[in-house]
């Protein structure tokens, strides 16, 4: 079950396959996703019959919200993770979470030469690793106590980030992590062949802050605008925000909100997150929906280092009082 972000739904899965929606305040039912079709995964060594008619594996394990509330993400036993929209109670996307062969239950139709009218044959030596025989526990007389057996390809848990942008699934084979966004560690948009590191250091060196913070983000590498950032002096700030291009800010926002989060530079970070509001703001705000992640990305880290301050200054605030008392004294002295 999960929980909506707002407190006022709950969605459960249930073996059957659906997914209920429940009003929090009045417990009654509010809707209902049938999702068996969808969660339908391949077709395993021990199974009697076809993938479709199998429905003992049709179900939901782990399901969580998305950041708004407006969409679900499941994934249980199979193959497969599926995105809902809670409204319309329609499916947006499934995706298949592996490939590998090696698991039991990837593939949709099985070896034919090992399926017979009743269902797989073996061989009954232990030669097949396919043997059900094999998953049985102990050791066997001439056996060293090793058994091969397949892992089922199975979903344990799945969780969207708080952007809303990215979502994580644990399954048999590890983490996996899905982005709408194509971000990558070199970006080649917009790049010439004058734009080169070297080409950085030179515009910072002669004090060419905003070509310099230009060209770091065409190479869209974090150590090279990271050190442009810090940098900038203070009263430049504006003057660099506002020469950058609507194409960048996107850019220049993350890694803003990347830097701040470790840095002790609270205030001077604080007036590029200003600058980027003030300069661009009615371009930001005319298309909020694209810049919603930095938006999120940026709130987060201010949030938490705002906490994170407070309870600082809260900690000591008695010892500040009585060091501005006892200034006080010493002047009164004086």
């Amino acid at each position: 079950m999960a929980w909506r972000p707002d407190g006022k739904r709950i969605c459960t899965g249930i073996l059957s396959g659906l997914l209920q929606f429940w009003d929090v305040e009045n417990m009654s039912l509010v809707g209902e996703i049938d999702g068996q079709k969808d969660i339908a995964g391949g077709r395993k060594v021990n199974d009697r019959m076809t993938a479709d008619k199998n429905a003992s594996s049709r179900y939901f394990t782990s399901v969580c919200y998305s950041a708004d509330g407006t969409c679900v993400l499941a994934g249980g036993n199979s193959k497969y993770i599926c995105i809902y929209e809670v409204s319309q109670q329609m499916l947006l996307k499934k995706f298949q979470v592996t490939f590998n062969r090696s698991l039991d239950g990837v593939l949709d139709k099985l070896n034919s030469k090992n399926l017979g009218e009743s269902g797989p044959i073996y061989n009954g030596d232990g030669s097949d690793e396919h043997d059900p025989n094999l998953l049985i526990p102990g050791a066997k007389r001439l056996d060293d106590g090793s058994r091969k057996s397949l892992q089922e390809v199975l979903t344990h848990q799945v969780s969207f980030s708080s952007t809303g942008r990215e979502f994580s699934a644990i399954s048999t084979e590890g983490l996996h992590i899905y982005s709408i966004d194509e971000d990558m560690i070199f970006d080649p948009i917009g790049l010439t062949e004058s734009i080169t590191p070297s080409a950085v250091m030179r515009h910072l060196n002669k004090n060419e802050y905003g070509t310099a913070l230009r060209m770091s983000l065409h190479l869209n590498e974090i150590s090279f605008v990271h050190q442009v950032l810090e940098e900038t002096p203070y009263s430049s700030i504006p003057h660099v925000v506002k020469v950058v291009g609507p194409e960048q800010l996107e850019h220049l926002m993350n890694f803003i909100s990347s830097c701040m989060t470790t840095s002790p530079h609270l205030e001077f970070y604080l007036e590029w997150c200003l600058q980027v509001l003030l300069q661009h703001g009615k371009f930001l705000q005319e298309r909020r929906g694209r810049f919603m992640r930095s938006f999120r990305a940026m709130f987060k880290v201010i949030s938490t280092r705002f906490e994170e301050l407070k309870g600082m200054c809260d900690e000591n605030s008695y010892t500040l009082q009585f060091v501005e008392e006892q200034g006080r004294l010493v002047m009164g002295s004086m």
